[in-house]
């Protein structure tokens, strides 16, 4: 799960990265989340519980 928000205008823009594997990273600012999402994306390729059922299938 990818949640990415901010408080109001001119706010820091804030971002959590989780998944029930165990990962949680946390991202403040445009940089580091855009970071946050290009590795939310790969971990959703690589998580061995989300990959599981694509393998099978």
């Amino acid at each position: 799960m990818l949640r990415i928000g901010a408080a109001g205008r001119n706010a820091m823009p804030t971002a959590h990265s989780w998944c029930s594997c165990g990962r949680d990273f946390k991202a403040f600012g445009h940089q580091q989340i855009a970071h946050l999402a290009d590795d939310h994306t790969r971990h959703r390729d690589q998580c061995p519980l989300l990959t599981r059922g694509k393998e099978a299938a």
